[in-house]
Order: C-alpha cells, then sequence, then structure tokens
C-alpha cells in the first residue's frame, strides 16, 4: 500500500497517540494488522532500529491505498487546485502536470507533457480502460497532436485539470460532451 497524502504515524491505533513519523504521499508501507480504522504499517524507506523492516506505528487505513489505486487516490488530493499552466504543486496544476506529479509520487517515471505521456505509455483500446488509465484529447480531432490528458477512474469519469471553460480547476466529472469528439486515444503505465 501508499500513502495518498501526508500521513502521520502514530505509536497506537488512536488519535490521541503521539506521532512518530509521518508518510509522505506515494511513499510505500508494508501493513501487517489491522485494528478498526487503523493499520499496524512499517515504512520500509524509513529505516529504524525499531524493527529491521522500516519504522513501524500505525496509520489510518483512510490515508492508504492499494499499490493500483495510489495513483488515482494521489491525484483526488488534487481536486479543486486551480488550473496553471506548468504548475505541477497544489498551489496550482495543468493536465499533463495532474499526471506527472500523481504517478511520480508512486515513483513511477513518465514524462512532463501530455503528448510525450501519448507517445510513451502503453496503448490500451478506448472501452477497455481501467482506474488509473489515462485519455488522451486532441483538440483538432484524430491524427493531430495531443492536447489534454486525464485521468479515466471509471465508466465515463475524467479526473483533470481543465484548461477553458467554467471549471478552471482539478476536477472528477463525466466526460463533458464538449470533450468527446476529442478523445482519441488511451493509455496505460
Amino acid at each position: 500500500m501508499r500513502a495518498i497524502r501526508v500521513t502521520g504515524v502514530l505509536g497506537a491505533p488512536e488519535e490521541g497517540a503521539e506521532q512518530v513519523t509521518q508518510l509522505l504521499p506515494g511513499e510505500r508501507v508494508e501493513v501487517h494488522s489491522r485494528e478498526g480504522d487503523w493499520l499496524q504499517v512499517t515504512a520500509p524507506g524509513q529505516w529504524s532500529s525499531k524493527d529491521p523492516m522500516g519504522y513501524p506505528g500505525w496509520a489510518r487505513a483512510v490515508d492508504l491505498a492499494h499499490d493500483t489505486e495510489s495513483v488515482v487516490e494521489i491525484a483526488r488530493t488534487y481536486l479543486g487546485t486551480p488550473y496553471v499552466w506548468g504548475g505541477l504543486t497544489h498551489d496550482g496544476i495543468d493536465c499533463s502536470g495532474l499526471v506527472h506529479a500523481s504517478f511520480r509520487a508512486v515513483g513511477v517515471e513518465v514524462p512532463r507533457d501530455a503528448f510525450d505521456q501519448a507517445t510513451t505509455c502503453a496503448a490500451v483500446p478506448l472501452g477497455e480502460e481501467r482506474p488509473g488509465d489515462l485519455w488522451f484529447f486532441a483538440k483538432d480531432g484524430p491524427g493531430t497532436r495531443i492536447t489534454h490528458v486525464g485521468f479515466w477512474t471509471g465508466p465515463d469519469t475524467l479526473l483533470h485539470a481543465p484548461d477553458s471553460g467554467p471549471r478552471r480547476h482539478v476536477v472528477e466529472e463525466t466526460l463533458p460532451d464538449e470533450r468527446r469528439p476529442t478523445l482519441v486515444a488511451a493509455g496505460r503505465f
């Protein structure tokens, strides 16, 4: 599993317990047991004499996701973030930056720009997508340069940073009608 946001690791499975370390977005953990809403974890990237497997403690289950789900969950932490051309942070992000930053958080290196992302990932036939796959758009239609990218999160659902229209912030929405004719490909990293 991986952290989907900055997550406190506590010394006991309760809200008032002492924080012993933190997990950064995308940081991998090993889960050993569950107690209610809490998971007993070790963080392998944080070596410690307390446990040869990594720093031990308890994290809230809601703050972690399985690796296949974590990229989308990390992308969702950007919901509401304003669209900023060239942005890569929660202060402002663009469509390809959302993809780049979300994959980067889980240790997967992908190109920065939508066109390069489309030419680098494995093609997926439209209609065979799964959560975490990407939809690619070309405003001038099939056979032209890719100009937009977003995450496929479910049937007809797109998580993206639109650069035009009334939604100039990261949203998860039903594929807008104006985007349908520009959807030209799907891909998977």
